[in-house]
């Protein structure tokens, strides 16, 4: 008892460490941090508490998106049932959980590494290291740069600064769906086969580079393991099914058409990320080829101490690798925090293993006085610069949702920068942006926007081009923000654009809302000829828009009347005459269904052709399709499976004593 009592004492005492750096974000509302992609992240959660019964489609971003291709849903329906059940706001959930998040990652280091070394005290420097020390710091100038100095918390900023909150949350994750791994891979009970299921499936709801540094942490597993007493197939064979069945427990909220739209996105596939992809299996075998070369090195030391240098060595190629501008994986840079986990845990199996239990105790001493000044360094910062909060009605962020809360009409607008991020946290107007663009349906989106804040190519027909692809994409706003504005971002290169080719609707100092076109239904009636028949090369590439914009414009086309029922259904009605179809400015996806025949244009929106002339009374309903159906199926189906294995082997062992 008394060794369990120190045991959760050493855990109290890292977690409070992170609480007394970080306290402050448990009460926080607003920071001042807008540039954060925070803002993305709670807005879905305040969709989430208006919307509990019909988290089907989410018609604010991107011209329409499955509500699962927002993001990774696992933190945001835990930040809206927080709110919900407590009745604090969206904003103070999300900080709350992203704040209990940061401040258990430590302890959940501390029990990955309890479990692998046995020791208490290792373990304790393990999370020690990681709550205090921030080694991408040291190792990457780029990142102690953005900083400001190497004794500043990398995980903290990252968090707060940045808004990596999904992130953030699957570093708490991480360590206990190692632990679940190697509990099911090196033992034979069901018990601990349900709960890597369950880590793996919450990891994959929670954030996608969580995931792979999972799958890599996993692997790093089995190299450590091999040429132990237990075989490396049968080990293997149990982690594939293990993945197998937490792939299907999340299917219905990460189908296989989410990670499509996640990872071969026409924006996500263009230009450096492409060829990334395509040399990913070079880079594969040449990982590991090292990693063999590595295990053949480290064959006699502990497995602790091989899955360490394994884990460490793959996380720290991966970030460090990017200062040569060498990604070895897709946006690799961001992996320096899994880094600084796996080097916490490396220094203090290392030193265990090297040190005799004296010299070790003496290094731990050495260690928690050496941390005094960085845990005091991370304090001043946090609540200096990071922690500190803003009243959201003096921000042009909330002035512009609010302005479009009291004097628009609920069609659809884009925003500039920071406001983009944020709007869906203050109102339910759409926009053609939004917070998640590799979950974006469209396949010209991104070089549409591109197009829009840059004017590349255009020349003196900068203004008319952005125009004609707001039309196209159904924009009847779109604010603009200039050298003085607050905003964050100030995307456009032209931010004077718009002066004299559009009305001006508001304005306030550099930051207008122009007006691009009239009041409209999301759905027109357009000739069949007009509709985009070719996806454009690039953003100046506008002769397949013309027509399509020509016939939006042209006051003489018949009107279709749009309405939603939901969130996911609507009513269109109105009048058709020969050569005649409904053009719907909202994205195409193969779960929609009407009771009329349904198909999609060049740019991804819908077109509906009932294939006759005269009045027509459509019925557009998104139900997910069959592939929805299916997931739910086979999530139930194995949900079932693992309780009734659970059940059934609980009976035995009761049987047995």
């Amino acid at each position: 008892m008394r060794v369990a009592n120190r045991t959760l004492l050493l855990a109290i005492a890292l977690f409070a460490l992170n609480f007394y750096i970080c306290h402050e974000l448990f009460w926080i509302e607003y920071t001042r941090h807008m540039g954060s992609i925070e803002g993305a992240f709670i807005g879905i959660a305040r969709w989430v508490t208006h919307h509990w019964s019909d988290l089907t489609w989410f018609p604010l971003w991107y011209g329409g998106v499955p509500y699962q291709n927002t993001y990774p849903p696992l933190l945001h329906l835990c930040v809206a049932a927080c709110s919900t059940l407590t009745g604090i706001s969206v904003a103070h959930a999300y900080h709350f959980l992203t704040a209990l998040a940061y401040c258990l990652g430590p302890v959940a280091v501390f029990a990955l590494a309890m479990y692998c070394s046995g020791s208490r005290w290792t373990a304790f420097a393990a999370g020690l290291m990681y709550s205090t020390l921030s080694f991408s710091a040291w190792i990457q100038p780029e990142i102690r740069i953005d900083l400001g100095s190497a004794l500043f918390p990398r995980r903290l900023q990252t968090l707060v600064y940045y808004g990596e909150g999904p992130h953030v949350s699957s570093l708490l994750l991480l360590p206990l769906a190692i632990v679940a791994f190697d509990l099911a891979m090196t033992r034979r009970r069901v018990l601990f086969f349900v709960l890597a299921v369950i880590a793996a499936a919450a990891m994959l709801l929670t954030n996608w580079f969580g995931t792979v540094a999972l799958a890599v942490a996993v692997f790093c597993l089995l190299l450590a393991r091999a040429g132990s007493k237990e075989p490396v197939l049968p080990m293997t064979a149990r982690v594939l099914a293990i993945v197998a069945c937490a792939f299907l427990l999340a299917m219905p909220l990460a189908p296989p058409s989410t990670l499509a739209a996640t990872f071969s996105s026409n924006s996500t596939l263009r230009g450096e990320a492409r060829h990334i992809y395509e040399a990913l299996p070079v880079r594969g075998v040449a990982v590991a080829a090292a990693l063999a070369l590595a295990k053949l090195a480290a064959r006699r030391l502990q497995p602790r101490l091989q899955f360490a240098i394994f884990f460490a060595a793959v996380m720290t190629a991966f970030a460090v690798a990017t200062h040569w501008n060498l990604n070895i994986i897709p946006q690799a840079a961001r992996y320096h925090l899994e880094m600084e986990m796996a080097l916490a845990l490396l220094i203090a199996f290392a030193a265990a293993a090297i040190l005799p239990r004296r010299a070790a105790a003496i290094a731990l001493a050495a260690l928690a006085i050496a941390v005094i000044q960085p845990a005091r360094r991370d304090r001043n910062y946090a609540r200096n610069f990071l922690l500190r909060s803003a009243d959201i009605t003096k921000t042009i962020e909330w002035r512009n949702a609010r302005w479009l809360d009291r004097n628009w009409n609920g069609d659809r607008v884009m925003l500039s920068g920071s406001s983009q991020f944020w709007l869906t946290a203050f109102s339910d107007n759409p926009q053609i942006g939004g917070g998640y663009e590799p979950g974006a349906l469209e396949p010209g989106l991104g070089m549409a926007m591109y197009e829009i804040y840059s004017g590349e190519k255009a020349g003196e027909h900068e203004a008319e081009y952005a125009i004609l692809w707001l039309k196209a994409y159904g924009v009847h706003a779109t604010g603009m923000s200039g050298p003085r504005s607050t905003e964050y971002f100030k995307p456009f290169v032209n931010w004077k654009k718009y002066e004299g080719a559009l009305p001006v609707l508001w304005r306030e100092g550099d930051d207008v809302i122009y007006r691009v076109s009239p009041p409209a239904s999301l759905a027109r009636v357009v000739p069949r000829s007009s509709l985009v028949s070719r996806l454009p090369e690039n953003g100046a590439d506008v002769a397949p828009l013309r027509p399509c914009v020509a016939a939006l414009d042209d006051p003489s086309m018949p009107r279709a009347d749009f309405e939603w029922t939901s969130a996911h259904s609507a009513k269109i009605r109105g009048t058709l005459a020969a050569g005649e179809v409904i053009s719907v400015q909202e994205a195409w996806h193969k779960g929609w269904r009407a009771n009329v025949p349904l198909t999609h244009d060049a740019l991804g929106q819908m077109v509906l052709d009932p294939g006759r002339a005269g009045p027509f009374d459509i019925d557009l309903i998104y139900d997910g399709g069959t592939e929805t159906t299916i997931a739910r199926i086979l999530s139930c189906a194995t949900a079932i499976g693992l309780a009734l294995w659970l059940l059934l082997e609980l009976r035995g062992s009761r049987s047995v004593r």
